[in-house]
């Protein structure tokens, strides 16, 4: 309600009328920036409604300036066509704001349809931010997925498939499954860089990367872990299975002529294979991924050692000891035998 304070603002002209006066009052709360007083001028206190209509102009004018500073806020007890449209309005932007809001959480889809060309505007700003960011998404995935990847192979790099294998073997884990680790290294690869290019040993590369994965499950994981290396991870597998993929690998690359520039290129490999085990529940997944990789790279070292081309695993390593041992036992017995005809025997 109008508060008593200097009432020069609305001082009445001389000969004006009363209605000349009320009219004046009006205009002055619609038009001026600045009011210092807002009470009803003296000699116009008497007319009828008047103090009704001063309140309607008041709240119009109050809730037209806090619109005008974003204030969503307001609380207007007048009623009519004027201030039940920027209540409207108030209504409008609050549930704008609303949707805004949820845009900026990332729920592209929210649209206006009350706001005329302002809603067509901020659909128009939401379709192009929807769109921004799926672009932006896919590239982000793109890129992500670049970063994983080896980029001459396509295969996945080592740290993408250390990752992976990690998260794979949490499963094995929890479920003491069995899981298989294969480590491949290309024989002679620094010969067929010097004899044919360093292009050729590139071409060796990509092919053997797509011979490893065309002999794959889906759930087997393969990646270029350094140079000529491969390093593969099967899954809910026992290792003799295991022993099995490996020597079809072997074989499948030692069947494989690869041809560059005119020149067939002889390609074979060497392979190390090992259990991934979890009889030790003090070591982390960590330590026990890296204790299986190191067992691996020894027995291809094994193989590279005894002659390459070959596939070595703990199973052939007590195979060779087993074999080994009976031979000693065989070659004791023969020393403790006697002598055909005995002691007695001539020379």
């Amino acid at each position: 309600m109008p508060h008593e304070k200097d009432t020069d603002n609305f001082a009445a002209r001389e000969g004006s009328s009363q209605a000349e006066d009320v009219i004046n009052y009006v205009q002055a709360i619609l038009s001026r920036n600045t009011i210092e007083c807002s009470s009803i001028p003296e000699n116009i206190r008497d007319v009828a409604g008047i103090e009704k209509l001063s309140s309607l102009l008041f709240s119009i004018r109050n809730m037209a300036n806090a619109l005008s500073k974003g204030k969503l806020d307001s609380i207007c007890p007048e009623r009519g066509y004027v201030i039940g449209s920027l209540k409207s309005l108030q209504a409008d932007l609050r549930h704008m704001t609303w949707q805004a809001r949820c845009i900026a959480r990332g729920d592209y889809q929210h649209r206006v349809n009350f706001l005329g060309d302002f809603s067509t505007a901020f659909n128009t700003m939401a379709e192009e931010l929807d769109k921004s960011v799926t672009r932006l998404t896919s590239l982000s995935t793109e890129y992500k997925e670049m970063s994983n990847r080896d980029a001459l192979t396509g295969l996945l790099n080592r740290r993408a498939f250390t990752n992976q294998a990690l998260d794979a073997l949490q499963e094995h884990a929890e479920r003491c499954s069995q899981a298989v680790i294969i480590m491949v290294d290309i024989d002679y690869f620094k010969t067929i860089n010097d004899t044919w290019g360093h292009a050729c040993g590139d071409e060796v590369l990509r092919q053997t990367a797509r011979l490893l994965l065309s002999r794959l499950r889906g759930e087997d994981i393969c990646c270029r872990y350094g140079g000529e290396e491969f390093l593969l991870l099967l899954p809910h597998t026992e290792i003799q299975r295991g022993i099995c993929v490996a020597e079809q690998l072997r074989q499948k690359l030692n069947e494989s002529r690869i041809v560059y520039d005119g020149h067939t290129v002889p390609v074979t490999a060497s392979f190390g294979v090992n259990s991934v085990s979890f009889g030790n529940p003090q070591k982390s997944l960590n330590s026990v991924f890296e204790s299986a990789v190191k067992r691996a790279d020894k027995f291809l070292y094994a193989a590279k050692k005894s002659g390459r081309n070959k596939v070595v695993s703990i199973e052939g390593v007590l195979a060779n000891l087993n074999a080994m041992r009976r031979l000693k036992q065989n070659d004791s017995c023969s020393e403790r035998k006697p002598r055909a005809g005995g002691q007695g025997a001539s020379v």
